[in-house]
């Protein structure tokens, strides 16, 4: 389908409507924003870059989660 775009999110092939930023990625799955990481194509995505980053075809986007500990 031209309106949209398939990516794989931590190895699992997904579509996402074209144009998507990384951070309507986030908010499509239920990610809070504050609390991950994001690794697209291997190399870290500056949190600062998430909302004009816009996913293309077969991007590789890993989520990763913060986990806070002591």
């Amino acid at each position: 389908m031209p309106d949209e775009c398939r990516i794989y999110v931590n190895g699992k092939e997904r579509t996402v409507p074209t144009g998507s930023s990384v951070l309507d990625l986030l908010q499509l799955l239920g990610y809070p924003v504050k609390m991950v990481l994001i690794e697209l194509n291997k190399e870290v995505l500056p949190r600062r870059e998430w909302a004009e980053r816009r996913l293309e075809r077969d991007d590789r986007v890993e989520i990763l989660r913060v986990v806070a500990g002591g």
